[in-house]
């Protein structure tokens, strides 16, 4: 008797194990097609650091105003006075003379101010729309 022969315990064995590779490999390509639609997207990318960023200047405010066409907001914090406007395609701070771009390739940008909440939206070239909204505490001095 020869006892090297193929079973049908083991080819349920061997498929089990592909079908498990199989299906490891599908969600791994599945999760990385996600990541790469939200996470890593070069707009959401500049967007968490313009929104990080616009969050540390909006401490310690001693003043805050906003212009009629609600595409510029000034506010002083200590000894600087800053001027956050949207211009052309970008977010820029105007601040002691210069021009600090904040976010770049931008379709169209707004700001709104009411109840010491300060909203900022914006659309990317894409049609992604981004909207933040940040309490600033005005400190009377």
């Amino acid at each position: 008797m020869n006892e090297k022969g193929y079973t049908l315990l083991e080819a349920l064995f061997q498929v089990v194990v592909f079908v498990l590779i199989t299906h490891l490999f599908l969600m791994t390509m599945l999760w990385y097609a996600e990541v790469k639609t939200t996470v890593l997207t070069d707009e959401q990318s500049k967007w968490e650091l313009f929104v990080y960023d616009l969050n540390m200047y909006l401490v310690d405010v001693s003043s805050f105003t906003i212009r009629n066409d609600q595409k510029r907001i000034t506010f002083q914090v200590s000894n600087t006075l800053h001027h956050i406007d949207c211009y052309n395609n970008i977010i820029r701070d105007q601040v002691n003379g210069g021009h600090v771009p904040m976010l770049i390739g931008l379709n169209s940008c707004q700001f709104q101010y009411k109840n010491n909440e300060l909203t900022v939206a914006v659309e990317f070239p894409s049609g992604l729309q981004k909207e933040r909204t940040y309490y600033v505490p005005i400190i009377e001095k």
